[in-house]
């Protein structure tokens, strides 16, 4: 048995899951994984994750009081250090990864750790609101989340005790904003100024995925392709800007006349969307909402490809669009989709293409972690109104400056 199978062996033996099982074998199957190898220092490529010296220093400015957290969390690399540091500070009742987004690098370093990796989205809700509803006998709790995977059951919640939410992701504010009036309090990230620095990672993060699977999956290069993206916000706009500096031919679509004519000022080209999507080699889904349905495949060309930057499988109505299918063949990251007289390719099973180079990466990562820490301090130390709440735009501003200072001189 190597070190890296007897660490997840004994982690799995620990993880408290007992009352489901699936979720203890679906860990050891990710962990152990192509031979589970830490590589020679024993801690792999996870272990070469960057620090996060913004957050240590918010830790320390801003103590957190003693709280049960149970987090949701893409488990990849990048992850582990923010893992870790909450783990310092906090009781880390559960991590419950989201099953679509588990590093096994990740998963091995944090075995030491309550990781739970549920078998299915569906299942991920009902394994943290169990946790944090059995956590409010041990003290205060708090569930992170990103994805908004507990909304529908916040008045459960709410009813244990539970303090409050902090959530990460647009998705996931959206979904607690669809269950108003909120019994208890729900800190958002998602629309804050700090966050919204991240938009251009994760639009060239994006940019990177599709054109590497073009090049290794399809031999052609993104610049070369008539690209049309879907969804003008944030990220949409950090993806147009990244693929025309790199000579892509983009298109856009967006619902809002607003976003259309800020495309056009920055250079895309827009039009009816039926147009726009038969004239394009390569569709870019980054809305957040449903962009592209089984009826629409009548509108796509023959050999499109279709890419997601949006969590889970929003963008695409990936069964609709398979049952349309006379055949499917899925080999590596692509899936090829034969219906009627024409092919189409859909990449990452319609999951986010970005995930599969660990989303996002660089700096940035250390302020939006820190945002999240500050949020869930705010929670445990202070007694807060239901609704959606954000941070205190002075505490922003702090958290910016002690961002700029870290980084600015590097």
């Amino acid at each position: 048995m190597t070190e890296a199978t007897s660490r997840i062996t004994q982690a799995v033996d620990t993880l408290n899951c007992d009352a489901r099982p699936g979720v203890r074998n679906r860990l050891a199957a990710v962990c152990t994984q192509g031979g589970g190898q830490l590589g020679v220092d024993g801690l792999g490529h996870a272990g070469r994750a960057s620090g996060l010296p913004v957050l240590a220093e918010v830790i320390r400015r801003w103590p957190i009081r003693p709280c049960q957290l149970v987090l949701v969390t893409h488990l990849l690399d990048t992850a582990v250090p923010y893992v870790q540091a909450l783990a310092a500070v906090m009781e880390l009742n559960r991590v419950v990864a989201v099953p679509y987004s588990v590093r096994r690098s990740a998963a091995a370093l944090l075995t030491g750790q309550p990781v739970c990796v549920p078998s299915s989205l569906d299942e991920l809700a009902q394994v943290v609101v169990d946790a944090a509803c059995r956590a409010t006998t041990l003290g205060s709790v708090i569930v992170q989340e990103v994805g908004g995977y507990c909304a529908p059951w916040v008045r459960q919640l709410a009813r244990a005790g539970v303090l409050g939410v902090v959530e990460d992701t647009k998705q996931g504010q959206w979904a607690y904003q669809r269950q108003t009036p909120l019994p208890l309090p729900v800190f958002t990230i998602a629309d804050s100024p700090l966050k919204a620095l991240e938009d251009v990672q994760v639009g060239r993060s994006i940019a990177y995925s599709v054109d590497r699977l073009l090049r290794t999956r399809f031999y052609r290069l993104l610049a070369e392709c008539r690209v049309t993206v879907l969804g003008y916000g944030g990220i949409g706009t950090a993806l147009v800007d990244h693929l025309q500096r790199h000579g892509a031919r983009v298109s856009v679509y967006d619902p809002d006349p607003v976003r259309m004519a800020a495309a056009v000022l920055r250079g895309a080209r827009v039009g009816e969307r039926a147009e726009l999507l038969n004239g394009a080699e390569v569709i870019i889904g980054v809305s957040g909402h449903r962009a592209l349905t089984a009826e629409d495949i009548d509108l796509l060309p023959d050999g499109a490809v279709l890419a997601s930057g949006s969590s889970k499988q929003v963008e695409f109505d990936v069964p609709g669009l398979l049952a349309r299918a006379n055949a499917t063949v899925t080999v590596d990251e692509v899936t090829e989709l034969a219906a009627g007289d024409r092919t189409i390719y859909l990449l990452n099973e319609g999951k986010p293409v970005n995930f599969l180079e660990q989303s996002v990466l660089g700096r940035v990562l250390d302020l939006v972690y820190s945002e999240l820490y500050l949020c869930t301090a705010q929670l445990a130390c202070l007694p807060h109104r239901p609704g959606l709440r954000r941070l205190q735009p002075d505490l922003q501003a702090k958290l910016a400056g002690i961002w700029s200072a870290c980084y600015g001189q590097r």
